[in-house]
């Protein structure tokens, strides 16, 4: 545009007309081109920064650790929940309760570092172990059984809302470990608990699955809840209803903002900041959920294995994400299956589509989007979608679970049948 306006001034032959034309275009039309062109890369700015590749900041990475030895100050990892930092006490009133009522009273939490098959089968079979509830006033015969815990269950069903509502395509979480932990249940005791007794320890024979037992195990990820300040004044919007909140951000960290009581429109990210539209004015604190990246963190060995629901950054893989396309080919499936870096111990064998049948005791999958229902489709006309699995590390306690991580993904993409993953 400029070099257009210059060539046109120096076409004109009167001196005294270009100059005054040519201070007329400085004064107006230069200013307001100049102008318009900021704006406009401003906007460009905006829109690449919006559409980048980010989508490995919202990665989630999952461990378990001894309660002795974790590290409260820890750069990566958080506990699940901050209840299983502090020990376990005993409430004698709900153990004597409990007691009275013939009622299971859950006791405590163990974790169960077994194949996933051996797991369904403890849990579910409602077997009754024996043991002794030792005191200070001497010990009391006692029987127990287990259930699963699913206290940390919630946690991953608002942590997939909040993707949601943040517009953020969902990946479906590798977290085998809060699938391992199992309440212990007082069913019955010799004698009731004195209410000035005050319990030592708790022993219980498990018998054959005794080597799978462990106590004080905490389950961590990469996930926090913090309250961050909004930054500078509120920015009404053009519907003069809603106004725009901005969060700085300082780190590559993926962050989510909390849909609590107030009311948020919508959430738009940017490399370095939140942006939140909602109808409120006043409003300093957000609470923000936290993926902490671990790209810059120092990830040393674990006790148990870090698992996560990363995919591998190639070229393909980044576009058929971008693509949000249907996969209907088995080509395109084992390409999502090997695309995942906790697949790299399976071999996808070859798929097989079966009728719906009522016992599938061959399956060695469990569905790790338990939260995820679909309304539309009846499942009694699904088919089963079986996908056969080899794996190169046998003896890894986590071979099914990995599996279960795969297979989870892949039903996303495969709502019309009932997939399941089974190990050769």
């Amino acid at each position: 545009m400029k070099e257009e306006i210059a060539a046109k001034l120096s076409s004109i032959n009167d001196l005294e007309d270009r100059q005054t034309l040519k201070k007329v275009l400085n004064e107006v039309f230069i200013n307001l081109y100049e102008h318009s062109q900021a704006m406009y890369q401003k906007l460009e700015q905006r829109v690449f920064a919006e559409m980048a590749e980010t989508s490995h900041i919202y990665d989630i990475y999952t461990t378990a650790l001894s309660r002795q030895r974790l590290d409260p100050v820890h750069d990566f990892l958080r506990a699940m929940q901050k209840e299983d930092l502090t020990e376990k006490e005993y409430d004698m009133a709900g153990i004597a309760k409990a007691a009275l009522s013939t009622k299971p009273y859950p006791l405590m939490k163990i974790f169960l570092n077994c194949d996933y098959r051996t797991l369904k089968q403890l849990v579910t079979k409602q077997q009754v172990f024996h043991g002794l509830i030792i005191t200070n006033q001497g010990s009391i015969n006692a029987a127990f059984t287990l259930r699963q815990d699913i206290s940390y269950f919630a946690q991953v069903t608002k942590l997939y809302e909040s993707f949601i509502n943040n517009n953020i395509p969902w990946k479906t979480i590798n977290n085998p470990y809060i699938f391992r932990f199992a309440e212990v249940l007082l069913q019955k005791c010799e004698r009731l608990p004195e209410a000035e007794e005050c319990i030592k320890e708790v022993q219980v024979d498990f018998g054959q699955y005794k080597q799978f037992v462990h106590y004080d195990i905490v389950p961590l990820w990469n996930v926090e809840l913090l309250q961050l300040k909004g930054s500078g004044f509120p920015i009404p919007c053009q519907d003069k209803v809603n106004f725009e909140h901005t969060v700085d951000l300082t780190d590559t960290d993926g962050y989510l903002a909390v849909f609590s009581n107030e009311t948020i429109r919508y959430v738009r990210r940017t490399r370095q900041a939140l942006s939140i539209i909602a109808p409120t004015e006043q409003k300093d604190d957000w609470d923000i959920i936290r993926i902490i990246d671990p790209a810059s963190r120092n990830l040393e060995n674990h006790e148990y294995p870090l698992v996560s629901n990363a995919k591998r950054q190639e070229f393909s893989d980044i576009m058929a994400q971008k693509g949000q396309r249907a996969i209907r080919t088995e080509a395109e499936l084992r390409r999502l299956v090997a695309s995942f870096i906790a697949a790299e111990n399976l071999t996808l064998s070859h798929i097989e589509i079966a009728p719906r049948q009522d016992k599938q005791d061959d399956s060695a999958s469990y569905e790790m989007n338990f939260f995820m229902t679909d309304e539309v489709r009846r499942a009694d006309y699904q088919n089963r979608l079986l996908l056969y699995f080899t794996a190169r590390d046998m003896e890894n306690f986590l071979i099914c679970d990995q599996i279960s991580f795969v297979v989870s993904e892949v039903q996303m993409h495969y709502p019309d049948y009932k997939c399941e993953g089974v190990l050769l």
